[in-house]
């Protein structure tokens, strides 16, 4: 497995880089984006086809955590200093995003209430997911999760099965995108489970995925990588 990095991006550009190692986190200084044209004209061309504005924004904020996360990286690996209209994120035959780069990089991208998450790895297919903390529908937990994972949500989230469940969802979302398989699994036929605080193994299908989860501002946030 290989070191995962993240990338949040607030409404308004501003981002702040997450370098997640195995032994915890380390933050870079917040930033905020220079009024610069940042897409390139496919990437532009993309964004006019999106009508709704609340799509927009979502899609704004996600491309802006991917860019800055790859601009990120470049200049720690190489030292080079990438301008943002120099990176290209456009959708694969599955409509993931994939960077036009002469590095095998996998992203992965995620949005949540106009706020962005982008996760990046070298080499080791990746997802992440992000879910603003809020009410659940009383039946979701007995819908998504199977009796093991109900089992554990009372055992570890015991104090608040709501953000308990949005960890289970993020983790299970997560896993989907690191599959890239199509079509993607039912949330039930996803099996997490909890090996440590903030920490977890994912089983989809014949796949292994080690996991991990957090919280940003009002949101879980989550990464699942092979």
């Amino acid at each position: 497995m290989g070191q995962v990095y993240l990338c949040f991006a607030a409404p308004g550009f501003a981002w702040t880089v997450h370098r997640a190692a195995a032994g915890g986190t380390m933050n870079s200084p917040d930033g905020v984006w220079p009024g610069e044209a940042w897409l390139t004209p496919r990437e532009a061309s993309l964004f006019a086809e999106i009508k709704s504005p609340r799509h927009q924004r979502d899609w704004l904020a996600g491309r802006c955590a991917a860019k800055e996360l790859i601009r990120d990286y470049i200049f720690q690996i190489t030292g080079r200093a990438l301008a943002c209209s120099q990176i290209e994120i456009l959708n694969d035959e599955n409509g993931a995003p994939r960077p036009l780069l002469p590095l095998n990089l996998e992203i992965s991208l995620a949005h949540s209430a106009g706020h962005g998450l982008a996760g990046l790895c070298a080499h080791s297919p990746l997802g992440v997911d992000l879910q603003q903390i809020r009410p659940v529908r009383s039946d979701l937990i007995r819908r998504v999760l199977s009796e093991h994972e109900r089992a554990e949500l009372e055992q570890h989230f015991a104090g608040n099965l709501v953000e308990g469940t949005l960890v289970f969802w993020a983790l299970k979302e997560a896993a989907i995108k690191a599959q890239k398989e199509r079509p993607a699994p039912a949330l039930p036929q996803i099996a997490v489970t909890i090996t440590a605080p903030s920490r977890a193994e994912i089983a989809v299908r014949d796949q292994r995925y080690s996991a991990q989860w957090g919280r940003w501002k009002e949101f879980i946030w989550a990464w699942a990588v092979s």
